[in-house]
């Protein structure tokens, strides 16, 4: 599949790498549509303030803001998030510390990022991440509810099923693009 590579500070290019395959608890998003934003133009520009404290280095494979639809399911996923649309929180905790157990998997001391911090981002054909860090996207009229269902909402288990929006069937509020 191809994906963009910051190969040093000012170089980037697309290359062919390995498609990701899920583990267990994991699922594969085939990306619809990802945006760039000022974080990506400092992992660009080598300027983000993680390679001075050592957190990260070359290459790296950005995209943190993303949505696409559910491919592939690893081992113990809920069969029910295959085909959700769905994008996905940067942050992902190791999921078994005493703050990733209070929900807090943001500040957990072994926090991945997708796109910035050891985790292939988005700016590819597919991504690899946790169903616990996808929320769902439902189409929506422009004058409707946000688009984003609520993982709390959810339990865990997969989105709730997608109905087709009212009126043009564009994303409320600019929040998303069509096409997720």
């Amino acid at each position: 599949m191809r994906a963009l590579v910051i190969t040093g500070a000012g170089s980037a290019r697309v290359e062919d790498v390995e498609v990701p395959v899920p583990g267990a608890g994991q699922v594969v998003v085939d990306v619809r549509r990802a945006g760039i934003c000022g974080t990506d133009v400092e992992l660009f520009t080598g300027q983000l303030a993680y390679f001075a404290q050592g957190k990260i280095g070359f290459p790296i494979r950005p995209g943190h803001e993303w949505c696409g639809v559910v491919s592939a399911l690893g081992d113990g996923v809920d069969p029910g998030w295959l085909g959700a649309r769905v994008t996905g929180d940067t942050m992902l905790g190791c999921g078994h510390c005493p703050r990733c157990a209070a929900g807090r998997g943001h500040v957990c001391a072994d926090r991945r990022e997708v796109g910035i911090v050891h985790w292939p981002g988005a700016l590819a054909e597919k991504v690899l991440v946790r169903p616990l860090a996808c929320t769902g996207c439902r189409m929506q009229s422009t004058t409707g509810p946000a688009p984003w269902s609520s993982r709390a909402a959810t339990a865990g288990g997969p989105p709730p099923p997608l109905t087709p929006g009212r009126g043009s069937g564009s994303w409320s509020a600019g929040r998303a693009p069509s096409g997720c």
